[in-house]
């Protein structure tokens, strides 16, 4: 993700609130064994459905989990067949679930302060069945009382526990001047710092201590490392890429992304198709990179090509650039061409694509964000990222739904998302 500018804050905690205001985890088997009973409770076959009232035709839904394809190079079961068990366990859940419930799965929020109630985020988790929540510093996340190990865990857990489906709880944590575990951990070095040491298992130490700090916090997602491609002085990302070769990047991330997932994080290549050529701040405009298709893959799109059969990224972000030489009129996030044509087709990517912030300039421009998020799974995007209060996500989801109806999007496109993020949640444990 692209380092993002301040939002304005909507709350600030009053200094009688400044304490852990969430119950502390104390017995960790006690814990394990509440969850475990309330996850069979809730996904026992023979259990009430998440809601009363199911919207998709079953043999529909099975068709659409039948092509789906795991990440994971392990897949989380002792049966004789685990990919065939977890896609019944996705079929399960799947069957059981309203279409607001599908829909919600769609949304990863941000949410500004860090009051759980006043901030909205409870609504959010509680009545529009988001699917994700990215904590942000610059939204004044981990100010007090969340500046403490402990307090951000039960933060995180109380989400948790409100949610009807486990959440997707991250941030964009790469080191270097995008370090959000500075308030925890203090400074930690950057993407060209790690590649600087020419020890790759100095990069892998790196995503493996984060991964075990940000499960530490109750995040279970990374939306790192960045793969973009150094080329242009000076580099508009800074610090932020690992090299000036398609090898040299794909070497170090690769390391840093399997630290992360080897220790049930789950990580997140960006920012495709590539942002090591712009000489624009995407903040503030939509930046275009006028290289020829062949280029593209040589340059920009050799560490996907690498990394994607090699180290099974969970997730991709795709993000607001236009390279007229995949689509000449939509950026990258909302183009069916740069999506299902590259990303899906020429890439074979088959995992979760998350959208960059729907919010920026480049976007926010030209489109609103309920207008951006349907012409981004309309794409084939499966997540879409950057509503932060009730009302933005009131109007995505209004927004799906209108869609729904003109045929702008269908509800295999839905199924066909909900069923990768949930076989990603059940792949990286997040969903028990």
């Amino acid at each position: 993700m692209i380092t993002r500018q301040p939002l304005q804050s909507a709350c600030v905690t009053p200094a009688s609130q400044r304490h852990c205001p969430f119950p502390q985890s104390r017995s960790r088997p006690a814990a394990a064994l509440f969850l475990l009973s309330m996850m069979l409770v809730l996904f026992s076959a023979c259990a009430a459905p998440l809601s009363a009232t199911t919207t998709s035709n079953v043999s529909t839904v099975a068709s659409v989990v039948a092509q789906i394809t795991p990440t994971a190079v392990t897949l989380p079961s002792a049966t004789a067949n685990p990919l065939q068990a977890i896609k019944a366990r996705v079929l399960q859940i799947m069957s059981g679930m309203s279409l607001d419930q599908k829909l919600g799965q769609l949304i990863v929020v941000e949410y500004l302060g860090n009051n759980y109630q006043d901030s909205g985020l409870q609504y959010m988790v509680t009545r529009q069945y988001i699917g994700g929540v990215l904590y942000q510093y610059v939204n004044n996340k981990f100010n007090a009382p969340e500046n403490t190990v402990a307090c951000l865990s039960a933060f995180s857990s109380q989400i948790q526990k409100d949610a009807q489906l486990a959440l997707l709880i991250g941030t964009d944590q790469e080191g270097g001047q995008v370090n959000r575990l500075q308030v925890f951990h203090g400074n930690l070095p950057s993407a060209a710092a790690m590649a600087a040491t020419g020890n790759s298992q100095y990069a892998y130490s790196q995503g493996a201590q984060a991964a075990k700090w940000m499960a530490q916090l109750g995040m279970n997602a990374d939306l790192a490392p960045v793969v973009d491609v150094h080329t242009v002085d000076p580099p508009i990302l800074q610090n932020r890429m690992f090299g000036k070769t398609p090898q040299a990047v794909a070497t170090y991330a690769g390391a840093y992304l399997n630290g992360l997932q080897e220790n049930e994080i789950a990580g997140c290549l960006k920012h495709f198709p590539g942002l090591g050529a712009v000489t624009s701040d995407p903040h503030v405009g939509l930046p275009t990179i006028n290289r020829s298709l062949a280029d593209l893959k040589k340059i920009d799109l050799a560490p996907y090509k690498i990394m994607i059969g090699k180290n099974h990224p969970a997730m991709i972000m795709d993000t607001d650039v236009v390279m007229p030489a995949i689509d000449p009129t939509l950026p990258a996030e909302l183009s069916p061409k740069a999506v299902e044509g590259i990303l899906r087709g020429y890439l074979g990517y088959d995992g979760v694509v998350i959208t960059d912030g729907l919010y920026m300039h480049g976007i926010s421009e030209r489109w609103s964000l309920s207008e951006a998020a349907v012409l981004a799974i309309a794409a084939g995007n499966d997540l879409v990222e950057g509503p932060y209060t009730t009302s933005q996500v009131a109007s995505v989801l209004t927004a799906f739904k209108q869609a729904l109806k003109s045929g702008e999007i269908t509800e295999a496109r839905v199924d066909q998302a909900v069923s990768r993020i949930l076989l990603m949640k059940l792949e990286y444990g997040i969903i028990k």
